[in-house]
């Protein structure tokens, strides 16, 4: 490849990274000027006005192009300008990193998440949300303090929404409060399903007949990390509905 055919590919990859990240931030912008605290129309009346103002803006400056075209001495040099700085290798060839492993431990620190897994910081933040579609930080911070027993801060949520492979935006609204930083359920990835054990001798496997009666099952002792759970002000119990996934909650709560 010549040096022409090099700097056309950058220009040209550039530009496509300016492009994505120009409707990106528009989009998100657009979006945040949502109501959650209201319903049909008047929620997204905020959309539209911030559309409508995106397009007005760029139909102004369409009209300023045709009635002085020396603008494009300027404009065309910026925008070649800014597509070769995007267009860098060591810029273009970044990729998203890949959301951590469930069973990947989390960072070690004095946090109320150090200890856990991936998969067991998913779970909390999805129990923080609520039914919440999205939140603020201080509001899952004061959500997981009362529901743990351990003090969650601003910064203990950023680092356990990293840890967890979710994003922390801003512009994010919760009703009767103002666009804040926080985080969108839809960027956090779902806790993944325990898969069903191996089948051992002396288990009874789905479709047989029980080898005893259910009246001389010996309970399970509690798990290692069910003790060290109810020790840090949480624990880790079984789903009623699916044998197969647990839940991480509360060590102080009493469900009936």
């Amino acid at each position: 490849m010549t040096a022409l055919q090099t700097a056309a590919a950058r220009l040209t990859t550039g530009t496509q990274h300016l492009t994505r990240r120009a409707g990106e931030r528009a989009t998100t912008w657009v979006r945040a000027g949502r109501r959650d605290d209201l319903e049909g129309w008047r929620a997204a009346l905020g959309c539209i006005v911030r559309a409508a103002l995106l397009a007005g803006g760029l139909w102004l400056l369409w009209r300023a192009v045709r009635a002085a075209p020396a603008l494009m001495l300027l404009l065309v040099p910026a925008g070649l300008l800014a597509a070769w700085r995007a267009g860098h290798p060591h810029k273009a060839g970044k990729e998203p990193a890949p959301a951590p492993a469930a069973d990947t431990p989390a960072p070690t620190g004095e946090g109320p998440a150090a200890g856990l897994t991936v998969d067991q910081i998913r779970t909390l933040l999805h129990a923080a949300f609520g039914t919440d579609d999205q939140a603020h930080i201080t509001a899952l911070a004061d959500r997981l303090t009362e529901a743990t027993g351990r003090a969650w801060t601003a910064a203990d949520i950023r680092a356990a929404a990293e840890a967890a492979g979710a994003r922390v935006e801003r512009g994010v609204r919760m009703p009767g409060r103002s666009p804040s930083t926080g985080i969108r359920r839809h960027t956090l990835p779902t806790p993944s399903p325990t898969p069903p054990p191996e089948p051992v001798a002396g288990v009874v496997v789905a479709g047989q007949e029980p080898a005893t009666r259910a009246a001389t099952a010996t309970a399970t002792p509690p798990s290692t990390a069910d003790q060290e759970g109810r020790e840090r002000g949480f624990r880790i119990v079984q789903d009623e509905t699916n044998p197969h996934r647990h839940h991480v909650i509360s060590a102080t709560s009493n469900p009936r």
